[in-house]
């Protein structure tokens, strides 16, 4: 990796080591509450939408906790090898939802061992460097409009979370959580300033468990220790039309991998070699998604909020970040520990969502910003690309009905499609040739 001047200033650079016993315990505890971030996620989208019982979900949740420390280890460790948080990702996660919605429960389960044949398939392409041609497309239209669709679709789901029970108590409790988080990262001064998600969801637990609004019951249904299970929903080849859809939504979350490792080190200041993108990409195939399927939780990816935690936390140690996942990788095995992820109130997890999502949209909008020009063509194609995927996700089930499941899939995901559409009308409709320098 090739060093740049940083783009910003970090508390904790790549490489530095903390300075002592009370910043390593400090940070890497607060990265341990940050890899919370990635559970909400594998929570809220796919653990309450498909169905799952109450111990179902505690254990699939153990798993879920298990493969994000495993997935962000062995990336730091040798794959992109930044400090980047791996956890479900949205597309992928989406494509669950969108094959439940279409072909039931069962159908979507069979997602994961799809996603093991898929793994393969992007591991392979990401070893010839096929994946990273993408580089000829992906231009500041694409990044940023890719991260204003992450940041508009976690708001959506943050605040139908905090408003789960209503205008009631648990509601206003989540606002001001999402403002602490927000308000902590821009005027807390010192240690505070550093530790803005960790106080936010440590806050959240203590209101709910003395409001008395805490579900202790998917805590007491786990045991104290477990081992979890691999290919929970068995061995069964999945449908060919699910292979093809986790293909092409494998290979999006690999682009989505490109996407977010560039604007990571857009931010740090630094480079990555193709050699760099080459390995990640083969680890990202083999790990998130071979592992991933076979444990039965939905493909990983180095989070674009890792931008977002980047700019709270000022901290990019990857010595602090190795640290939390192998907490986290031991946590998995302590069942009361998925239970009481599992056991999260809505309204804390909406709020941390809400809190990245806020700073996802300013990074997106930033991006967007940074192409060579930003004038009619530029406002048109990201704002018609945006607003379709967006309405386009909040039409009735009879709609995507109408198409085959594949295409229905395809179009049930805002992120998935806000690239396509961007690539598309950038590249063909609205595509304009490079001004030539005069002699």
């Amino acid at each position: 990796m090739e060093e740049k001047k940083s783009g910003i200033q970090l508390l904790y650079g790549p490489e530095e080591r903390p300075k002592s016993v009370r910043d390593t315990i400090l940070y890497s505890l607060q990265w341990v509450f940050i890899m919370f971030y990635p559970v909400v996620w594998g929570y809220a989208i796919v653990g309450v939408s498909v169905d799952f019982s109450e111990n179902e979900l505690s254990a699939y949740m153990a798993r879920v906790v298990l493969m994000i420390g495993v997935s962000t280890l062995v990336h730091v460790l040798s794959g992109h090898k930044l400090s980047m948080v791996s956890g479900p990702s949205v597309i992928p996660s989406l494509a669950i939802v969108s094959a439940f919605s279409i072909g039931g429960k069962e159908y979507a389960l069979h997602s994961f061992n799809a996603y093991i044949i898929a793994g393969l398939i992007v591991a392979i392409l990401g070893a010839f460097g096929v994946i990273s041609k993408i580089s000829a497309v992906w231009t500041p239209l694409v990044q940023g409009a890719m991260l204003l669709m992450i940041g508009l679709t976690t708001s959506i789901t943050g605040m139908s979370m905090i408003a789960a029970d209503g205008a009631s108590w648990p509601y206003y409790v989540g606002l001001l959580l999402a403002l602490l988080c927000g308000w902590l990262s821009i005027k807390g001064k010192g240690l505070l300033s550093t530790i803005p998600v960790m106080i936010t969801i440590l806050l959240g637990y203590l209101a709910f468990i003395v409001g008395g609004d805490f579900n202790w019951n998917l805590v007491d249904s786990m045991p104290l220790f477990a081992v979890p299970q691999i290919f929970p929903y068995g061995l069964t080849f999945p449908p060919m039309d699910l292979i093809l859809v986790m293909v092409i939504i494998n290979l999006f979350s690999a682009v989505n991998l490109y996407g977010n490792m560039r604007g990571f080190i857009g931010l740090l200041g630094t480079l990555l070699s193709t050699k760099d993108e080459k390995r990640s990409l083969v680890v990202f195939g083999l790990v998130d998604g071979v592992m991933t399927g076979i444990m039965g939780v939905p493909s990983s990816v180095a989070l674009g909020e890792n931008m977002g935690f980047l700019l709270l936390t000022k901290i990019a140690s990857k010595f602090l970040l190795i640290v939390a996942s192998v907490v986290f990788i031991v946590l998995s095995f302590f069942g009361k520990v998925g239970g009481f992820m599992a056991a999260m109130p809505e309204q804390v997890a909406g709020a941390v969502l809400l809190g990245v999502a806020s700073t996802l949209i300013g990074i997106g909008i930033n991006s967007v910003k940074e192409a060579s020009t930003f004038e009619a063509r530029e406002i048109f194609i990201v704002g018609f690309a945006i607003f379709f995927s967006l309405g386009t996700l909040t039409l009735p089930r009879e709609f995507f009905e109408e198409f085959p499941r594949l295409i229905a899939t395809l179009l049930n995901n805002p992120v998935i499609l806000v690239i396509l559409l961007v690539i598309i009308l950038e590249q063909t409709l609205f595509r304009t040739e490079p001004k030539k320098n005069p002699l």
